[in-house]
């Protein structure tokens, strides 16, 4: 009977260190290194999970066409042999981190071009367009109005009528295929910058998500102070990654990794 007693005894304590020893995932964290990088270039990814040092696998991982991650103990690096936009996701233990977008490119000269879109830049552009497109017009009238003579006009040309109705559909075509740049739905487990700003302790050193609105320099978020890497837009609601630090003046600031414009 003691020999019963204590073999129930050893395999209780056993399952008791086990559990104990688990550590129950409540958040993760991705922040890239950079947001662009060239074809078969590893750049790494730092992983901030709460508790902290939870070791995640490859398997844990969801990358989109087809990118390559090795994990290591506080980060995981990530390649791809194709240019294109990645999406990278963990889930571990039904907890879901935010999904960080890395952009590879196949020249160096690429690295330099934003992603993001200026509205007001595609203004300007169309605007251009449409002014050089009238004055190729006038210019066409004017030669027309000033090759004509008194005498009646000879009938235009079967194959030139066909060639001009041809081009202004072809024209016409490279207008449909315009689509406006529609930006992606913001991470609905995205912080505020007043959730920040509320609890700064709590969030202090960490690497967080913060969705909101740019002022019209990019460089506050509804009134949070933004560093690091420059934001490129402005005026818009916007999703940006970083670490929220603590400044040597008291106040805190948005140390930027990477940002997008979101719906």
């Amino acid at each position: 009977m003691k020999r019963i007693f204590g073999l129930f005894l050893a395999c209780a304590m056993v399952l008791c260190a086990g559990c104990a020893g688990k550590k129950e995932v409540k958040s993760i964290q991705l922040d890239p290194e950079a947001n662009k990088v060239l074809v078969d270039t590893n750049t790494d990814i730092a992983i901030v999970t709460d508790p902290e040092n939870v070791q995640l696998a490859e398997s844990d991982f969801t990358v989109s066409k087809g990118g390559n991650i090795e994990v290591g103990k506080n980060s995981a690096e990530f390649s791809a042999s194709q240019p294109g936009k990645y999406s990278i996701t963990v889930k571990k233990d039904g907890i879901t981190s935010n999904t960080i977008i890395i952009t590879v490119v196949q020249e160096q000269s690429e690295l330099a071009k934003s992603d993001i879109l200026d509205p007001k830049s595609e203004t300007d552009t169309n605007t251009t367009r449409s002014n050089t497109d009238n004055s190729d017009a006038s210019e066409n009238t004017a030669s027309s109005q000033a090759e004509s003579s008194p005498a009646a006009s000879p009938a235009p040309d079967a194959d030139t009528t066909t060639e001009n109705t041809n081009r202004h559909q072809t024209k016409n075509n490279d207008q449909d295929n315009s689509q406006p740049y529609i930006p992606p739905k913001a991470d609905e487990n995205a912080l505020s910058a007043s959730d920040l700003t509320a609890s700064p302790d709590k969030y202090a050193g960490k690497a967080v998500t913060v969705v909101g609105t740019l002022n019209d320099s990019g460089t506050s978020l509804d009134g949070l102070k933004l560093t690091g890497y420059p934001v490129s837009i402005s005026s818009v609601p916007a999703q940006l990654t970083g670490t929220f630090e603590k400044q040597a003046d008291g106040s805190y600031a948005l140390d930027v990794t990477s940002f997008a414009q979101v719906q």
